[in-house]
């Protein structure tokens, strides 16, 4: 190992491993039909005014549809525990839930957690509590960008014994580079199952739970200019408000301009839509966007108002989007829309 690390390198690994515990909280639950403790893990991704926010896993605090009896929170810094409470909206699907405290209670000057999706390969570590000890870290590498039953929600890593209850709810960093992938919701075999942390993002914006620490990944330009970084950043919203505004023109011809190569179901589908309309209007708001240069990804939230040609108005509420776009002869261009 010391051929491979520098003493450089395996400090400032440390020091990164040692920032993300920081943002990790214990969470002990108590259930109504149960007089034992258990333990999971929550991870600090936004706070407003009120509150401080931290994802967790569903089944950690849901039981039989409803909260459990009781969550107390833990910071790493400090053996006192606050009363959390659970967040009214939770996804049983993904395995997501929020719990929060009032904001008065979160330690000052939490680092930021900077948001990646995961790829074949890269090592990873997942901090959780259990029983062996509290903040352990376990250790695997990314095996599948999905699950053994084909769901596009998660993924899986392998694992090793030490990722066992008590990591629910963890946090999925990368080993490297210390960016956050996803969140730990079950074992297998010999496999961990991870909810993606971009549907995690996607899902937090449609409850409009702040994820104000969680950062996203923009690519640095090479003379690392914070300008060139602005002027991508407006050059995606461009297209971004070019889609939302051939909606609200129904105007086809536009639409292919900003989306050239849409699935011919899809092209159909919208032309159709379009027809039928006296009237659209589309808004895309509360935009995230990451990108590496050459793709980018939006994730944002949708609305509509629908009028028919013959009929009333129909609003559709707020829902999540994402539109995956790549840069093609310098220019944005959307290739996929979810």
């Amino acid at each position: 190992m010391a051929a491979i690390f520098s003493p450089g390198a395996a400090l400032a690994q440390s020091d990164s491993l040692e920032k993300q515990m920081d943002v990790v909280v214990k969470l002990r639950i108590h259930r109504a039909i149960q007089s034992t403790e258990e333990t999971a893990a929550g991870l600090f991704v936004g706070k407003d005014r009120q509150y401080a926010y931290f994802i967790t896993a569903c089944h950690a605090v849901i039981q039989d549809d409803a909260r459990v009896q009781s969550v107390q929170l833990q910071f790493r810094s400090s053996p006192q525990g606050f009363k959390a409470l659970v967040f009214e909206r939770y996804d049983p699907v993904l395995d997501l839930a929020v719990v929060q405290v009032p904001v008065a209670d979160l330690p000052q000057d939490l680092p930021e957690i900077v948001r990646k999706d995961a790829a074949l390969g890269v090592p990873v570590h997942v901090i959780g509590h259990p029983s062996a000890g509290d903040w352990s870290v376990a250790s695997g590498a990314v095996q599948n960008m999905n699950t053994p039953a084909g769901d596009i929600h998660h993924f899986t890593t392998s694992r090793d014994n030490s990722l066992a209850e008590g990591h629910s709810g963890g946090p999925v960093f990368d080993a490297q580079s210390g960016g956050f992938l996803g969140m730990h919701i079950a074992s297998g075999p010999t496999y961990g199952i991870e909810a993606k942390s971009a549907e995690i993002v996607n899902q937090l914006a449609a409850w409009h739970v702040p994820t104000n620490n969680l950062t996203t990944v923009v690519a640095v330009p090479p003379d690392g200019g914070a300008g060139n970084q602005q002027a991508e950043r407006e050059a995606i919203n461009r297209i971004i408000d070019a889609y939302a505004d051939s909606y609200n023109r129904r105007d086809v011809q536009a639409l292919w301009k900003v989306w050239p190569n849409p699935p011919a179901q899809t092209k159909q589908a919208i032309e159709a839509y379009f027809r039928n309309a006296r009237s659209i209007t589309m808004r895309v708001t509360d935009r995230r966007i990451e990108s590496n240069g050459a793709n980018a990804t939006v994730m944002a939230q949708s609305s509509q108002e629908f009028t028919p040609r013959n009929g009333s108005p129909q609003k559709s509420p707020d829902s999540p989007i994402t539109l995956e776009l790549e840069k093609r002869s310098g220019n944005w261009l959307i290739h996929l829309v979810r």
